[in-house]
């Protein structure tokens, strides 16, 4: 549903309760929107006491925000077919330990990009299910790119969209699009 800036509410809400408290120029990366949009967006999220400023220019959600988020995430889970979306799920998880030993080790970019490529037909099934989760392959896209033009960060830093970054908050979703508890450990 489009919200102030042009911006997918569900989405926005969703990004923030993942990454904790974020800034709009966060948003603006993770969404894939302008920074004006992104700026809109959380100007309308607190004057509808959805969100709160959290200090240094970041904001996070109210419980508003969160019984929100949890409205909207419900209405979309009863539009997922349950048995295709588990199924993608169990193809997700066969590529998670993978891809936790690579990034626990001296990580190889040939072998990260060999399992993104694995990834990619994973997450196009997703985003045929869940098209708001399409952003996510821009997401690990940009984060193999950075790794691949030598800056090891991308691979595995919590403070940027690395590819280990994104592949929690795909994980966390996709528990979340079977209805299982999204914070629990895979």
């Amino acid at each position: 549903m489009a919200f102030a800036g042009n911006v997918d509410e569900l989405a926005l809400l969703q990004t923030i309760r993942l990454k904790g408290q974020v800034t709009a120029a966060v948003l603006a990366a993770q969404l894939g929107v302008a920074p004006a949009s992104a700026e809109a967006a959380r100007d309308a999220l607190l004057a509808q006491g959805k969100a709160e400023e959290a200090g240094d220019g970041s904001f996070a959600l109210t419980d508003a925000g969160v019984a929100e988020l949890g409205d909207q995430l419900d209405a979309e889970r009863v539009s997922i077919d349950e048995d295709s979306i588990a199924e993608i799920h169990e193809r997700f998880l066969e590529l998670d330990g993978p891809l936790r030993e690579l990034v626990e080790g001296d990580t190889d970019v040939e072998e990260l990009a060999a399992l993104d490529r694995k990834a990619q037909d994973v997450l196009d099934d997703v985003s045929a299910f869940v098209p708001r989760l399409s952003r996510y392959q821009d997401l690990f896209a940009e984060a193999l790119r950075k790794v691949k033009a030598g800056e090891p960060a991308w691979i595995a830093a919590p403070e940027i969209a690395s590819y280990a970054t994104v592949w929690g908050e795909i994980s966390r979703e996709l528990r979340g699009a079977c209805g299982l508890d999204e914070d629990a450990a895979a």
